[in-house]
């Protein structure tokens, strides 16, 4: 089940994130090897309401993500004519799978939710970035059939970015 992440939801969540965080240092990347996502970050996802939790009925919390309605602002750094997808789009940000259960679909049921929020919010498409190095996510991207557009700079590095029309 997929619902709305509340306060008390975020130690569970930091566990998830500090999973995420091994698994990316695994991979050999810097990408969240500095702190990131804090504490603060997830916090405020949650009282923004666009901090989202997977709930297993036997295993609890064991993905989360950020689902912003409103755009960002670090896509305009790629020219709107390179876009795909139209002004009007979903972001999903902080996409975690607590790592005993990753690979078992749960990421794309998040992805689809936050196209089903989309959709709801006659929003038409759907950008995402990430790191080069994050195989795992990459392949979710392809397999959904994300587009590559570009790239963003963000203080913490280059990260590829996507979008898919919905």
């Amino acid at each position: 089940m997929i619902r709305q992440a509340r306060p008390e939801d975020i130690d569970a969540i930091m566990a998830i994130v500090g999973d995420a965080q091994k698994a990316l240092a695994e991979l050999g990347i810097d990408q969240w090897q500095d702190g990131y996502p804090t504490r603060d970050i997830i916090l405020s996802d949650i009282a923004l309401q666009q901090g989202y939790i997977y709930e297993d009925a036997t295993e609890g919390i064991v993905g989360y993500s950020a689902i912003v309605l409103s755009g960002k602002e670090a896509y305009n750094q790629i020219d709107e004519r390179e876009w795909n997808t139209s002004k009007d789009y979903v972001v999903v940000h902080r996409l975690c799978i607590r790592n005993a259960l990753r690979r078992k679909g749960i990421a794309t049921e998040l992805m689809q939710y936050a196209i089903t929020k989309a959709k709801e919010a006659n929003l038409s498409g759907f950008r995402i970035d990430t790191h080069k190095g994050n195989i795992r996510m990459l392949s979710l991207l392809e397999r959904l059939g994300f587009k590559h557009t570009g790239l963003i700079l963000y203080e913490s590095g280059e990260r590829e970015a996507f979008d898919l029309n919905i």
